[in-house]
């Protein structure tokens, strides 16, 4: 429970530099492996988002896919917060 919460505490702390494209690149390339992002991008508007928003791409190039191919935890919680940030740019948008 503690290291939830600092985890979650983490992602607020500005931690390096940004992603670079190749790295958000390499990680959409590896997120294919994922049943739920695939399903993701199959929707349109959804995919656009993938492919050109800065903001969805940002949270894209922050995950650590060697950790999430460790941690079920970790995966769920990505996957939260690239829906959170997808549903948050869709409402702005629109």
């Amino acid at each position: 429970m503690i290291l939830e919460i600092l985890a979650l505490a983490s992602e607020f702390i500005w931690w390096g530099d940004p992603p670079d494209e190749p790295r958000i690149e390499a990680n959409i390339a590896a997120l294919m492996a994922y049943s739920w992002f695939v399903e993701l991008i199959e929707k349109p508007q959804y995919d656009k988002f993938v492919r050109e928003n800065p903001s969805v791409r940002y949270v894209i190039g922050k995950m650590k896919m060697k950790k999430m191919k460790q941690s079920p935890m970790y995966e769920e919680r990505k996957e939260r917060k690239l829906k959170k940030e997808i549903q948050k740019q869709l409402v702005a948008s629109g």
